[in-house]
């Protein structure tokens, strides 16, 4: 790592910008009034590499950001 140039905290995260849309809008009409997406996905984070105690995030009921799946992959 260059002089300088160590980590900050924040991290670049590539999606569709539909997707991108559409995982703010379900963020704010979550469970959780305190979620903002960076939130959601730490959780997400937790929990994938298996952090003790970790949980998956609370999803919203369906709504307009639900779509069928589209087969698009990662």
């Amino acid at each position: 790592m260059a002089a300088g140039k160590g980590p900050t905290g924040y991290r670049k995260f590539r999606a569709p910008t539909d997707l991108w849309k559409r995982f703010g809008d379900a963020v704010e009409a979550g469970p959780d009034p305190e979620a903002d997406m960076s939130k959601v996905l730490r959780q997400f984070i937790r929990w994938y590499v298996g952090e003790t105690n970790a949980d998956l995030p609370k999803q919203p009921p369906k709504g307009p950001w639900s779509t069928p799946d589209t087969g698009e992959q990662a």
